[in-house]
């Protein structure tokens, strides 16, 4: 057992480096040298530390020396005062207070702007409110004018003996108690605003010059609804309203008199149409057709013939309208004076075109004429309308 403890002694010192292992340190020796003994052990070459190789680099790098006095001659931490930066790192920037005025503005004009398109919405959706109410109220009105104050018993005795029927305030008569005086100043507003919506359908060429009736300054349109709702509420309204509910009451009426031969209505369609007088068109007219002396004349104005709605026998078979119904729209001051109105061929009784007065006639039977629009040249006085309504046979 001794010969190959002494062959690996005497390997281990020929030609051969390796470490010394000792309690205290790990130490480089040379084989052969004065530290290699037989019980050494030998291992890899060992990496040095991180504090090792730290020591190592600083021994590498040159020293550097620092001056003292300019150490010295520094401030105390105390007193050091901050300076503005160098013009590399100095860094533009807004000052806060500005920052804060211009946000408030954009806030401000922000809030102002959603604040007025609010305000918009409101107005547009108050408005269409109101004029949804003000249509419920119209068409109510014309509704409790026919069924409550009117006269439908005299009506359909005056229709079946005459062939006429004369009414005043139709829409604005004040009768006992304060709801029939507040209903009464409904209908003189609707009137009114009924005489405007013709004024201003002829101010914004809504209107036709009746050609049959070149000389006499007067202007036609129909009332259709629908898109032109908006050019007449009042004037549709009242077209509706008092197609709806009056032939239901005259038929009825009819039988209870025993009035067989009149024609029974339709409560679900009828024609409206409206004409209006200009007297500035009418003079205007009259300075091209008549002699410079009777420009401004009203006597040249020929005199109209008699005649039905429904024109001689052969049109009546092949026209539908029955009953008409005239209700004229002029200023409060209008009078006899001022022209207008009808006259009946059978008895020669003549009817002034007064304000909300309605004329019920029949359509195919009752011979009558038109009398010419005089008007004056007095505010209010001249312009005048009649609504028109033709009640077709049921």
């Amino acid at each position: 057992m001794m010969i190959p403890t002494l062959l690996l002694a005497a390997c281990t010192a020929t030609n051969v480096e390796g470490f010394a292992y000792s309690p205290l340190s790990l130490r480089p020796i040379v084989a052969g040298g004065p530290e290699a003994t037989s019980t050494s052990i030998h291992m890899g070459k060992r990496k040095p530390s991180m504090k090792e190789r730290r020591r190592q680099r600083a021994k590498k790098l040159p020293s550097a020396t620092v001056d003292r006095g300019i150490l010295n001659e520094l401030p105390s931490v105390d007193t050091w005062e901050k300076t503005d930066a160098s013009v590399g790192s100095k860094r533009e920037s807004i000052p806060t207070s500005e920052v804060a005025e211009e946000d408030n503005a954009a806030i401000t004009d922000e809030e102002t702007s959603i604040d007025e398109e609010t305000e918009e919405t409101f107005a547009k959706a108050s408005s269409l409110v109101q004029a949804q109410r003000k249509s419920v109220d119209c068409l109510t009105h014309v509704r409790k004018r026919v069924e409550e104050s009117f006269p439908i018993n005299e009506a359909a005795k005056g229709l079946a003996e005459k062939g006429y029927f004369v009414y005043d305030g139709f829409l604005s008569k004040a009768v006992d108690g304060d709801s029939e005086n507040e209903d009464a100043a409904l209908g003189d507003e609707m009137v009114s605003e009924m005489l405007s919506e013709s004024s201003s359908m002829l101010a914004n060429d809504k209107m036709q010059r009746d050609i049959t009736r070149i000389a006499d300054g007067e202007f036609v349109a129909q009332i259709v609804g629908g898109e032109n709702y908006v050019l007449c509420p009042r004037i549709t309204e009242y077209v509706v309203s008092i197609t709806r509910h009056l032939p239901p009451l005259l038929n009825k009426e009819y039988d209870v008199i025993g009035a067989g031969d009149l024609p029974k209505l339709d409560s679900a369609a009828s024609m409206g149409s409206l004409r209006l007088y200009d007297r500035k068109t009418k003079l205007g007219t009259l300075s091209f057709l008549a002699n410079p002396e009777d420009a401004a004349s009203d006597d040249s104005v020929s005199e109209r013939p008699f005649g039905v709605v429904c024109g001689d026998s052969d049109g009546t078979e092949n026209d539908s309208r029955r009953l008409t119904a005239i209700l004229y729209l002029s200023s409060k001051e209008w009078d006899s004076s001022n022209g207008g109105g009808l006259t009946m061929e059978t008895d020669g009784q003549k009817v002034e075109a007064i304000r909300d007065r309605i004329v019920l006639l029949r359509s195919d039977v009752c011979s009558h004429r038109h009398e010419p629009w005089l008007g004056s040249d007095d505010s209010g006085l001249d312009q005048a309308s009649c609504a028109i309504v033709h009640f077709i046979q049921g």
